[in-house]
């Protein structure tokens, strides 16, 4: 495979190539040495795990579900080409039944699929709360949207959004009176 060819084989083609075949399809050359070889078995069960659970979700994306279920840089190609060695099923179980709840709350399923969401839900999952029931309860308080667009809406209503930071001092200098009369001694 050239590099050209390798630069279109997207992410998704190439977990399930090494899924189906059980073997190293596509990596370099020396991923296959013998000294990599539980490196190897280790990447081809985890593309297994990808692709059984991307299928089990209705062909979820691989490129989202990466993200959550091995780490933020997963889709990135030279990530790939070392092979990954982690996998969180359940975070990446956990984060696509959130996705789905949210989809529902906000009556249109496209959203199951948004990345934006998927990043804000991550955002959830990694700061606030692993649990199924504060995600509940913060998704109580969202007020349904069908047509959610970007992340920070979805951090905003979910009470996870970053506040800005304040510096108190520069608040005050900012603030003070600047015609300041200064009596000068007699």
């Amino acid at each position: 495979m050239s590099k050209k060819e390798e630069k279109k084989t997207s992410l998704d083609a190439r977990i399930r190539a090494i899924a189906e075949s059980g073997k190293a399809k596509g990596m370099p050359n020396k991923f296959n040495l013998p000294n990599n070889k539980e490196k190897r078995l280790l990447h081809i069960d985890i593309c297994k795990k990808l692709a059984e659970l991307s299928d089990a979700n209705g062909h979820y994306p691989m490129s989202q579900l990466v993200y959550f279920a091995i780490s933020k840089n997963a889709h990135r190609t030279y990530i790939f080409e070392e092979g990954y060695e982690v996998f969180n099923e359940k975070k990446a179980k956990t984060i696509l039944s959130w996705l789905k709840l949210f989809a529902k709350h906000n009556g249109n399923d496209k959203l199951f699929r948004n990345g934006n969401l998927a990043h804000a839900i991550c955002r959830f999952y990694d700061k606030y709360s692993t649990k199924t029931k504060d995600f509940k309860a913060a998704l109580s308080d969202y007020t349904p949207n069908p047509k959610v667009s970007d992340f920070t809406m979805v951090a905003e209503g979910l009470g996870i959004a970053r506040k800005p930071k304040v510096d108190v001092t520069e608040l005050e200098v900012a603030t003070a009176p600047t015609n300041v009369e200064v009596e000068v001694g007699a």
